[in-house]
């Protein structure tokens, strides 16, 4: 059965793909970054714009984290330890996400760390409910 928060878990997946695209538009706007983004990519494409930097960054991180948000969502999952309050942290982990991924590309340094902060404090509610469940047996 899909669950709410299966769905939040779909939503960061399908923002991960998302976020692959700036970087496709900052490197095609450099002059020969078609080409670039064409062949094998063995050389570094000059000229990028910071912004073009900054989303390659921003795709990195949600893909780096994925595996971990879907590890703890997942089990939530799988253990029935799911319920309003980890529907809640799902909905502010997706936000912050997507807010983390625009005030990174933007380049806003310290309210990208509190957005992130934000998220990874949803995955520790869910990590709590998870053992709240297991305490309650």
């Amino acid at each position: 059965m899909m669950t709410f928060d299966l769905w939040i878990l779909l939503g960061l997946a399908l923002l991960t793909e998302i976020l692959t695209l700036p970087p496709v538009v900052a490197r095609g706007a450099v002059p020969g970054g078609i080409k670039w983004i064409f062949h094998n990519r063995d050389t570094v494409l000059e000229g990028v714009a910071p912004w073009g930097g900054r989303a390659v960054r921003a795709h990195n991180n949600l893909a780096d984290n994925l595996a971990i948000y879907a590890a703890v969502i997942g089990i939530a999952h799988i253990t029935g330890a799911t319920n309003g309050t980890t529907a809640m942290a799902g909905m502010v982990l997706l936000s912050a996400r997507v807010l983390h991924a625009m005030v990174y590309i933007v380049g806003i340094p310290y309210l990208r760390t509190a957005v992130f902060a934000v998220g990874q404090f949803s995955m520790l509610v869910y990590v709590w409910e998870i053992i709240a469940h297991f305490m309650a047996r």
